[in-house]
């Protein structure tokens, strides 16, 4: 086997994993807060928990945070082989830290909110203020991740088409605040097509 068959083979992998994490990211995020819900609902009712609650759900969290990261490095990596583009490296390591510190801020401050008694009313908008800001920023980002991949939409697949429109239309959605619970139903199809993107891209790694 030569060199270039042995790398072509690693390539394929790594996006057969990465188009497989994609798509679990994507059934996770829902479950996820469904598993909140249900969370709260037995937290407010077994022990009589008003406010956020720690448990399954952010579990949960953390594993859709750490797949959503490696997926993001591989889809930076596609880019650059695939395209040489090099144009949103600095725009997905913003995004990598964003999910990242919005995972642990959000733990941070629902355990400081499960500890102290603070009241209900402080602590929704404690929790709205950091949704608030969040999706505001990540909103912008997208945004700006999204157009300055319009520019490679000539060689860009349908299905590749499809996710940078996808994440724009996201990324408006978010930064309006209001409407960013829309952006979050976007997020798991977004997700799925990047996934299958990445599977494609594992056939023609091998057929090269």
């Amino acid at each position: 086997m030569t060199h270039a068959e042995e790398m072509a083979i690693s390539t394929s992998n790594r996006y057969l994993l990465a188009g497989w994490m994609s798509i679990i990211a994507a059934v996770l995020f829902p479950l996820q807060f469904i598993v909140g819900i249900v969370q709260g609902i037995i937290g407010a009712r077994a022990f009589h928990i008003k406010g956020p609650i720690v448990g399954p759900a952010d579990f949960l969290g953390l594993i859709s945070t750490a797949l959503a990261v490696y997926v993001i490095i591989m889809f930076r990596q596609l880019l650059h082989e695939r395209f040489r583009y090099h144009g949103v490296d600095l725009l997905i390591t913003i995004s990598i830290w964003w999910l990242i510190g919005f995972q642990v801020l959000g733990l941070m401050l629902k355990t400081m909110l499960l500890l102290t008694n603070l009241p209900e009313l402080m602590q929704i908008v404690m929790m709205l203020g950091l949704f608030s800001v969040a999706m505001v920023t990540v909103g912008i980002v997208d945004i700006m991740i999204a157009v300055r991949l319009l520019k490679l939409r000539e060689q860009m697949s349908d299905l590749l088409s499809a996710y940078v429109f996808l994440t724009l239309a996201a990324g408006i959605l978010e930064v309006t605040i209001v409407l960013s619970p829309l952006a979050l139903i976007l997020l798991p199809i977004t997700s799925i097509i990047l996934g299958v993107v990445f599977l494609r891209e594992k056939e023609e790694a091998e057929f090269v």
